[in-house]
Order: structure tokens, then sequence, then C-alpha cells
């Protein structure tokens, strides 16, 4: 079943609607629930849960407040995910690059985990949703890269590649910041995504619009430890650097 596109047109034609009932004052990430949980519920036959502990990180977490959780997962058979659903709302407040990312991320590990079938639903009213695609940390636009490398492909619906190892990455520092507490969780060294259409098409500025990509694990997928990394290790030393103070120790 085409999920991504089900959940494009469904979410985009309900927000349709609750413009033109001008509720559109209303509009926030919680707002998005309804349309996700009823189209979940109703397309798989299971109950949709929200705010669901992530099975892997929410068991690792060690710092103070909430342990991490999905926006969405539908369990078939309990307590095995088998759809999990993360949905981010820009609206007057726009949600930090590194929160989508770090949304992907934890997708993909569901993925690998439990074979579950993963997505993201990014809405907003179009001018927003450009602002947000706009930023240098969404299009990847540094110094640090040769050439531009998006969070996300916006163009079409090819598969897309974001990745998480540090060569010529140019979000290298929020990724130091969401690995800071999961040192010893083992990463894919990139998430995988394919965007369904959006949800209107060439819409006005003000009116609201859809975006979904659906989450995978690379064909191939090879994995790293932060606390292996120069870059995102704690103390900035890496795997390598130890064996080679070791081997300088019995030399």
């Amino acid at each position: 079943m085409d999920y991504a596109k089900i959940l494009t047109t469904g979410v985009g034609a309900w927000l349709q609607f609750e413009f033109a009932c001008d509720r559109s004052g209303l509009f926030s990430e919680k707002y998005l629930t309804h349309p996700i949980g009823q189209i979940l519920s109703s397309r798989t036959g299971n109950r949709a849960h929200a705010e669901y502990k992530h099975p892997i990180l929410a068991a690792l977490s060690t710092g103070v407040g909430r342990r991490p959780e999905i926006d969405f997962a539908v369990c078939d058979p309990h307590p095995t995910i088998s759809i999990a659903v993360e949905s981010k709302w820009v609206g007057t407040s726009i949600p930090s690059v590194q929160s989508i990312l770090w949304d992907l991320i934890r997708l993909e590990l569901l993925v690998q985990a439990s074979g579950a079938r993963c997505f993201f639903v990014l809405g907003g009213k179009r001018s927003a949703l450009q602002s947000l695609f706009a930023k240098p940390a969404f299009a990847g636009m540094t110094r640090a890269v040769t050439q531009p490398r998006p969070l996300l492909r916006l163009g079409d619906n090819q598969p897309h590649r974001t990745m998480l190892v540090a060569h010529e990455n140019p979000r290298v520092a929020m990724l130091k910041t969401l690995f800071k507490e999961y040192q010893d969780v083992e990463f894919p060294h990139m998430v995988v995504s394919r965007r369904s259409e959006p949800y209107p098409i060439g819409q006005r500025l003000h009116v609201p619009q859809v975006y979904v990509w659906e989450i995978s694990s690379a064909g191939r997928r090879q994995t790293f430890y932060p606390k292996n990394s120069r870059h995102y290790s704690l103390d900035g030393s890496s795997k390598r650097d130890y064996y080679r103070a070791r081997a300088a120790a019995a030399s």
C-alpha cells in the first residue's frame, strides 16, 4: 500500500477543508494528529498509538526530560512496530533542521530494528515551507561541502541519501549535538528517503501544503558508533587514534 501518497493526499485534503472553514489559525503539529491517526487506524485496522516510546532510544536515554518518542506507531503484532510516523508543522515558529534530522534518524533505526515502514510528514503554508527549504542547514549549502547536500529531496520522487558520516557533511555540528547522549548506539552511515508528490500542487503561498517522505535503510547498510568518531565523540578522539596510541606505546 502506498502509505506515503495516502498520507500526503489525505492530510493535505483535510487541511484544505479546514482552511476553507477558516480554521487555519488553529494549524499546528498537534492539529495534524487527527488526520494522521484516522488514516493509520482506518487503513491498517489497528490502533494508532500517539507519542509511543522509541523502542531503541528510550531505554538508552540518560538525560533529563522525556524519553524519545515516536509521534505515531501502529503495532502489528504488539509490541512490534509495523508503521511509524513523525510529523512537523511549519508555522509562525519554524522547526529546527536539527529536530527534523533527528526524526529521520530515529525512523531509520525503526526500519532496521523491526522492518517497520516509516514516514516523515511535513506540513505548513507554502510560504513557510519555502522559508524552511531555503535555510542553509536544510539546503546543505555551506563552505564545508563542494556541492549542496539537501536534507530531503524536494523536486522529484527519486531516492535520496542523507549522510550521517562526517566526510563533506554540512551538518556535523548538529549531528555531534544529537549523538552526545548516544555514544554507544550504532547509527547508520546514511538515511534513505523517497518523496511522494506534495499535495496540493502549485498552490498560492498562503495555502497549506503537505509533503511526505518514506524513510528506509540503505541496501548495504553500514554503521558507526559516535564514540569512535573524531567528529562525534565527546573528547574528540577516534578509534583510529586509540590504536595509533597503543601501537606507539608498544614500540
